[in-house]
């Protein structure tokens, strides 16, 4: 993330704080409504398409103000249901050991993601492509497949799920 916003003014972090913390607040007020189980499909799947255009833009826009700017907004879209997200999973998902399953399965996705990165960048080190925003936006093709691979994993959940 600090090669990716480098361009940026520290101060927008703060604005995009600001940003946030309002947007999430404002979110509040519809849990009523999608706090459900067909809302939060519908909108988890909308947060995962998000990824697809920050890793877009990097990719199109690398270390320019405009990618950084870009790159950081749609992060923060993706923050701001963060909560929602985190307390529909709760509610939907009330069993202890459905979430005890669903946490399990998080952090080993975090684990292995975290260890391919590894693995790439020691591959890039190896072969002599050590300048770090090089690597960065070489990776940015590695998380374009893997954010595909969790948005049809996620469709195809949501589809065999709604026919049980």
């Amino acid at each position: 993330m600090f090669i990716i916003y480098a361009p940026l003014n520290p101060k927008i972090y703060s604005i995009g704080g600001i940003a946030l913390s309002l947007g999430a607040w404002i979110l509040t007020f519809f849990y009523a409504k999608i706090l459900k189980e067909k809302p939060y499909k519908i909108i988890l799947l909308g947060i995962e398409l998000i990824p697809f255009c920050y890793i877009l833009a990097y990719l199109f826009f690398p270390n320019t103000f405009f990618g950084a700017i870009l790159v950081y907004c749609l992060y923060q879209i993706t923050f701001i249901f963060g909560d929602y997200l985190g307390r529909a999973e709760t509610l939907i998902f009330a069993k202890k050991p459905l979430l005890s399953w669903l946490d399990k399965r998080k952090q080993i996705g975090y684990l292995l993601g975290l260890g391919i990165a590894f693995l790439f960048y020691a591959i890039l080190d190896s072969n002599k492509i050590t300048q770090k925003e090089l690597q960065i936006y070489y990776i940015h093709f590695l998380l374009f497949l893997l954010q595909c691979g969790v948005f049809f994993t996620l469709f195809y959940a949501f589809a065999k799920r709604k026919n049980v």
